[in-house]
Formats: structure tokens, sequence, C-alpha cells
């Protein structure tokens, strides 16, 4: 993991982001202080442990929500559009 300025990450955008294709992490500081990270973005992200346990805690809880209105079932064509005209 790499640390560098605003400044120097702005000057050398192209190679900040040739990095992170790379797999490098980068650390952007503000006065020595750390302000943003830049990091891989896997290219199916259902392989990020991040996004899948995100993804594992919305399906736990929209199977937890009750299941309420009124179900149709299938949408036939007439249903759209309506019979045909007298």
């Amino acid at each position: 993991m790499r640390e560098m300025s605003v400044r120097e990450a702005n000057q050398n955008f192209s190679s900040v982001i040739a990095a992170a294709e790379r797999g490098e992490t980068i650390i952007i500081t503000k006065n020595g202080a750390p302000v943003a990270k830049i990091t891989p973005q896997p290219s199916d992200r259902s392989k990020d442990p991040a996004w899948r346990a995100a993804y594992a805690k919305l399906a736990k809880s929209l199977n937890e929500k009750p299941a309420t209105g009124f179900r149709v079932g299938v949408i036939t064509e007439d249903d759209k559009y309506g019979d045909d005209p007298p």
C-alpha cells in the first residue's frame, strides 16, 4: 500500500489508475492525513467479499418482510392492451 498527497495524485492520475489496475492500493493524503483510498475493482463484483456480504444482508432483509399486496400472476397481451375493439 502506497501513500501520496492529493497534489501528487492529481499530477500523476494516469499512473495512479495504472497502479490500481495492477492490484495496488493507494492512500491519498491531505496535509499528512488520509482522505481517500483507491483500490482495484474486481471485474466480477460477486467475487468481492464486501459486495457479497451486503447482498446477503439485503436478501435476508427482503425475505423477512411480510408478503403483502395482490399477486397478479402472468400478464397476457390482452391484459396489457385489452380485448379487440368491437
